[in-house]
Parts: structure tokens; sequence; C-alpha cells
């Protein structure tokens, strides 16, 4: 049985995060597309059975593109759980970029988390956890 995973910010949420800043402050990258299907659960890790939490920073360029991923959080996670979930993010999602005190688009930083779930269970909503069901 095939799940989607959870689509972490909608665009009213987004649209929020924007309006909720001042306009002379800084605004970090925010998320555009961040949604994975269950085709997005890694083969290894679904063969073996595997679940796992992975934690990254993304890198966000100023056109909003994943250009870096740093594991924070289970990188010694079998079945090549933190590189996939690198991968698929650098691959499928896309952000607003970051933008400056003067409102210019800059490159950020932003934390993310991927809960790989076998078992239907997600972690509590935290606004920055995406869950892949297999």
């Amino acid at each position: 049985m095939k799940r989607a995973a959870l689509l972490l910010m909608t665009p009213a949420l987004i649209a929020a995060n924007l309006s909720a800043a001042p306009q002379s402050a800084p605004i970090p990258p925010q998320p555009k597309k961040v949604v994975l299907d269950a085709d997005a659960y890694p083969e290894a890790a679904r063969d073996a059975g595997v679940e796992g939490d992975i934690a990254f920073d993304l890198d966000i360029d100023a056109q909003g593109m994943v250009t870096g991923c740093k594991v924070t959080k289970g990188a010694d996670q079998p079945s090549g759980l933190a590189a996939d979930a690198c991968t698929l993010a650098k691959i499928n999602w896309r952000f607003l970029p970051a933008r400056d005190e003067a409102g210019k688009k800059v490159p950020g930083t932003v934390h993310y988390a991927l809960a790989f779930r076998i078992s239907g269970r997600c972690p509590p909503p935290d606004g920055q956890t995406v869950c892949v069901f297999l």
C-alpha cells in the first residue's frame, strides 16, 4: 500500500511566515516544494525493513535550489539512509530564497529532517520533519 509523504508547508503557512517577519530583518529560506511520495523510500532500506531519522542542514542558493547538504543526525543509519535523504532533498525540494535586510535574494541555510517509516508512525509535527512512509 503506497502512501504519500506529508507536505511540510502550505502556501498559507509560507505567506504567514513571510508576513510575520519585519521587512528590515533578514528572512531565511522558506519551503516552496517540500514533498516526497512513497517511491522516495530508499530501496535498500525498504528491502532490509529499516526505519530511521535523518536530520540535515540544507544550503539554499539565491534561486531557491538546494546546493548542499550536511547530515547533523543519523549519519550512522544503515542502508544509506543519510545519503539518500540528502539526495532526495536536492532533487525534489525547492525553496523561496533567503532575503537580506534590503529584501535582496541571498543564499541561506535551513534545517530539516526525514523520518523514514514502515510502521506508519510519524514523529509529532515540528515544522521541520517530513515523514516518508513505505
